[in-house]
């Protein structure tokens, strides 16, 4: 019996180890609730087993193989809704409720996210997929039309060029105007373009006091918070996404004249009549002798090149008719280079990144990896970035969670330096030089010159005397010119959050960001504007180090209908750079661009600053019955560029909102899915001067005369102090049928005790000037964003996004030292009531319909008897701007309107998005057309709105006639304000994901490939004119925007 006993307790005992050593596998899938549409990417879990995970594919469908018979709940959850845990079953369908805390409906705000329901202040956020979608080297380029408020400007298309931002209209005159970054939490100081838009999960950009208060003396101007991308739990999941394409001219060129014999005529017609009018021998004498003497020596006395075979140098231009003769327009040439084709050939852009992401329920990991080689459209500029990131989030314990974010990028830029009126620049000399002149050296036949290498030589105009630009050849030298930046960059980031109590949370977060750059500028002695010094060169070194840490204290208690969210926190920050900057000449290797190669010493200097920030806060939220909101913030900051003093401010918000819509009169309506009203005032400022010391005097050795000497290079305020700003928000919240959101805000922004250079006695020595805080400024302005769901089904979705911004500037207070009426700076009038960028300058009056001469306005002021002004003007017209009368001209550099309109449309696997920008009315002051309407400079362009010129039988005109070297036909008036507006075809892509059935036999979770192009189409009151260079109106010769065109594939394993 015994041995009975012990066989059936062996059996069961055997039995128990097989049970507990099978397992089970588990498929299903995952729906959205609200549509029944497939959850990609959503995370399954097991609960006993945290280990075990897996990623639902394209159509919300996972699997689970190999289960021990521990695991008993899978737990389903995904961003945005709220997770569920579901019984183990062979087969489940797991059905996903939005979540309170749905994605679109959470702001990043300071110090964390809010629900956007709560939220009292004004935010909008753009997702990373729209942002990946841009074929941009930095993000800042990517958010143009992106948002209402938000306003960019590019004053370089170079690839690696970041774009200037302001958020509701213009912040200061003398101190920055951009706003603050934010990365994962902590200020940056890094560049834009060392982040891969890939990296980002999604962008938040702050505007009122409400929301950017609590940054104290950095939220003047805004604040963006940049988020990247972070892991589910799961199976790891691997992505890459490539792209290949290339770059070319975006914006095109002004429409200048291209035809040779064209040219030869305007030319001709200006010479004749500066003879005829000024050379002390045609006094008196007859027209046609002028015109004969002008066709005799158009080559041989004036442009020196003859392009035509064949043509005698006096036999171009018939001086009866005007006109070249017969056989010339079918001339063989001796030349068929293109300046304004030539230069510019299209560089290849190619992009690629992989990231691994995924998880536990504990531990989650992201890693990803970038590479960029974005080639520009001229030789040697381009841009190249390899960028890499760790993110490690680790929930300790229950009441524990830990993590760490590391970044590097290494990146490079070339460009070919000079943007200005240089003739090294090649995007004004391309244009502004004659079509007749070549790129390379020809000889008198027409054959082309080579050096002993057989390499074509580059035309210096030297051999030939051009009279235009001689000894230049921008071409020729950008192989050898050197202007490059590098950079390392060096980001890291962690943090600890203590669930200290059942409210109560800890949480403590602290970066250290390294940016090490080195600038090399060289300018070879072979050709252009360095051969008369040897050669020139400049290094510049700058490393930047800054440490930010923050401590915070949060209590979330519940009370009944009432909730509480109320912040402490403590921040603090130093800074450190580092600067290096030398500068020689004569350098005996003409293609070594090292120091040691050059003999002439010009310039070394080097300096050292810090800046330190000490800040305390606290934020206090209150909500009752999810209806009524309350917040109200306060920060005291000290800044070390200020004097002890006035170090210390204080800044604070207070916000409402009323969501009506949850009310018993509204809430049953159907219709309606959110109403809401909100408002907020407060306080902020801006540390942000220009100097990390302000209230010292400044100086440095410089050399006088070859002997040292001590000089003062800025004259320190220990009274200045930062810039304040001011801010009331109010607004509008609407969602009907859960398609249509409407918001709508109302903002005043005021900007107090702006920096001004107070000009001082000479005999004060140098510098002649000092900053103060003197001027008051306000922006006063609504915003509008419109989003619909056109279509909203299983298989078809369309969404349209509109929003517009409309503000007005206004100064409200003048300096002190300066008439109250008003005052000039550059080409603005400045006067209360006016705005920062009112133009100033002579009227254009038009062309004498007589003599062809320009003319401008000039006004006398009527006397009274007792010799007093009566207000009252005669107005009589000129043919020079040194007799005209200087004028507001009410015209403003800032647009009435701005805005984006935005589309996403997917079909059936089929994905096509368009995304647009705009900006209505503002003006442009346009100096490149301007240069261009020029009267007749010998060897220089000139647009084609030249034929429209003056001449006996032409007399209503808007161009004066052309004479040689007669520089009022285009001076300075408002004849060359034009409008800033434009609408911007800023990106379309079209994509297709391949249907999973076929891309599962790959082992392929997604497949999408697509083509892409970026600034496709400007439409601007000019062709050539792009008026998103600046926010001032300037208008300069720049690197043109860069229009991209690419294929690429995405794909998830």
């Amino acid at each position: 019996m015994k041995e009975k006993l012990m066989m059936l307790l062996a059996c069961l005992f055997l039995s128990a180890s097989v049970a507990m050593a099978q397992t089970s596998s588990v498929k299903g899938t995952v729906l959205s609730a609200e549509d029944g549409q497939p959850v990609i990417g959503a995370s399954v879990g097991v609960k006993e087993v945290p280990t075990i995970g897996a990623i639902t594919d394209v159509n919300g469908k996972f699997e689970l193989n190999n289960l021990p018979s521990t695991a008993k709940t899978l737990v389903v959850s995904y961003l945005g809704m709220e997770a569920q845990e579901v019984a183990i079953k062979s087969v489940v369908t797991v059905k996903l409720e939005a979540s309170a805390l749905d994605l679109e409906e959470v702001v990043h705000v300071a110090y964390g996210t809010q629900k956007k329901s709560s939220f009292t202040g004004a935010a909008a956020s753009v997702d990373g997929e729209k942002l990946q979608k841009m074929q941009v080297s930095s993000i800042s380029k990517a958010l143009e039309g992106s948002t209402a408020g938000l306003q960019t400007a590019s004053s370089s298309g170079t690839p690696g060029s970041n774009a200037s931002i302001i958020i509701r209209g213009i912040g200061s005159i003398s101190a920055s105007q951009s706003p603050l970054i934010v990365l994962d939490g902590v200020p940056y100081e890094g560049s834009l373009n060392s982040i891969p838009a890939q990296d980002i999960q999604s962008l938040t950009v702050l505007k009122d006091a409400a929301a950017n208060s609590m940054y104290g003396a950095r939220g003047s101007n805004g604040v963006i918070i940049v988020t990247t991308r972070q892991a589910a739990a799961g199976e790891a999941q691997v992505s890459f996404d490539g792209r290949y394409g290339y770059n070319q001219r975006g914006v095109p060129a002004y429409d200048v004249i291209s035809d040779h014999a064209d040219y030869y005529e305007m030319m001709f017609e200006a010479i004749a009549n500066s003879l005829y009018e000024s050379d002390p021998f045609y006094a008196g004498a007859s027209y046609q002798d002028a015109r004969g003497e002008a066709a005799e020596n158009l080559i041989s006395g004036y442009l020196k090149y003859n392009i035509y075979e064949g043509i005698a140098d006096n036999r171009i231009v018939n001086p009866v008719t005007g006109k070249v003769y017969d056989n010339v327009r079918s001339a063989s040439k001796k030349w068929n280079d293109s300046w304004a084709t030539d230069p510019f050939t299209p560089g290849a852009r190619q992009e690629y990144n992989l990231n691994i992401s995924g998880g536990t329920q504990n531990t989650r990991a992201y890693a990803s990896l970038s590479y960029l080689d974005d080639k520009g459209y001229v030789e040697n500029s381009g841009f190249t970035r390899i960028a890499a990131r760790a993110k490690v989030d680790q929930r300790v314990s229950d009441a524990v969670k830990a993590g760490i974010n590391l970044s590097y990028s290494n990146t490079a830029q070339r460009t070919f330096g000079d943007t200005g009126g240089n003739y090294s620049n090649i995007f004004m000399f391309s244009q502004q030089i004659a079509p007749i002149y070549p790129i390379y050296l020809y000889d008198n036949d027409g054959n082309l010159m080579k050096n002993a290498e057989g390499n074509p030589l580059f035309d210096f105009g030297t051999q030939y005397k051009r009279p235009y630009a001689q000894e230049q050849n921008p071409l020729a030298v950008l192989k050898d010119n050197i202007n490059s930046l590098t950079s390392d960059n060096v980001s890291s980031r962690g943090y600890i959050d203590i669930n200290l109590a059942k409210s109560l949370k800890f949480s403590t977060n602290i970066a250290y960001d390294v940016f090490n750059q080195n600038s090399n500028t060289y300018a070879t002695p072979n050709g252009g504007d360095a051969a008369n010094v040897g050669g020139r060169g400049y290094k510049e070194f700058q490393r930047y180090a800054a440490l930010n840490a923050n401590q915070l204290l949060t209590w979330s208690p519940e009370f009944g209908k009432s909730s509480i969210v109320w912040l402490l926190g403590h921040e603090t920050k130093h800074d450190e750079s580092q600067y290096m900057f030398g500068h020689m000449t004569n350098f005996l290797n003409a293609y070594n661009s090292e120091f040691a190669n050059a003999t002439m010493y010009q310039e070394l200097t080097s300096n050292t600053s810090e800046y330190a920030l000490e800040g305390y806060f606290t934020r206090f939220e209150y909500d009752f019955d999810d209806k009524y909101y309350v917040s109200a913030s306060y920060r005291r900051d000290a800044s070390s560029r200020f004097a002890p003093d006035v170090r210390w401010g204080d800044f604070w918000s207070v916000g409402a909102s009323w969501r009506i819509n949850q009310e018993a009169f509204l809430k049953d309506v159907a219709a309606i899915d959110n109403l809401k009203l909100k408002a907020s005032y407060g306080t902020q400022g801006n540390d942000n001067v220009g100097y990390d010391v302000v209230y010292m005097d400044l100086y440095r050795v410089d050399r006088v005369n070859g002997e040292p000497a001590l000089t003062k290079v800025f004259r320190g305020n220990p009274d200045l102090t930062w810039e304040k700003s001011n801010n009331f928000n109010a607004g509008i919240e609407i969602g009907l049928f859960n398609r249509l959101d409407i918001n709508a805000d109302y903002f005043v922004k005021e900007t107090k005790d702006m920096l001004y250079s107070r000009p001082l006695a000479p005999s004060l020595g140098k510098p002649a000037s000092m900053l103060v805080n003197d001027i008051d400024m306000k922006n006063t302005g609504v915003e509008l964003e419109v989003a619909l769901d056109l279509i909203k089904t299983r298989n078809i979705n369309w969404n349209v996004a509109f929003n517009a911004t409309h503000y007005k500037n206004e100064l409200t207070k003048l300096p002190s030292d300066k008439d109250p009426k008003g005052y000039q700076s550059g080409s603005y009038w400045r006067k209360l009531g006016g705005s920062l960028y009112d133009f100033y300058t002579y009227e254009w009056a038009g062309v004498d319909p007589v003599d062809g001469k320009p003319m401008y306005n000039k006004y006398t002021e009527i006397m009274d008897a007792d010799g007093n002004g009566t207000g009252e003007y005669i107005v009589t017209q000129v043919n020079k701007t040194s007799e005209a009368t200087l004028r507001e001209t009410g015209k403003s550099a800032i647009p009435d309107l701005y805005g984006g309109l935005n589309s996403a449309f997917s079909a059936f696997g089929f994905d096509l998005s368009v995304a647009t920008a705009f900006q209505v009315g503002g003006y442009v002051w346009d100096s490149f057309y301007q240069n261009l309407m020029n009267p007749g400079d010998v060897g220089s362009n000139m647009h084609k709105d030249m034929y429209q010129l003056w001449n006996p039988s032409n007399t209503e005109t808007s161009v004066p006639r052309l004479c040689y070297q007669d520089q009022d036909a285009n001076d300075s008036s408002d004849r060359w304000l034009t409008s800033a507006s434009y609408f911007s075809l800023r990106n379309v892509t079209l994509g297709y994901t391949l249907p999973s059935n076929l891309t599962k036999k790959l082992s392929i979770q997604n497949a999408r490939v697509y083509m892409s192009g970026d600034n496709l189409w400007l439409k601007s009151a000019r062709k050539g004119l792009d008026p998103r260079q600046s926010f001032s109106g300037s208008t300069g010769y720049v690197y043109s925007a860069l229009a991209t065109y690419s294929v690429g594939v995405n794909l998830t394993f």
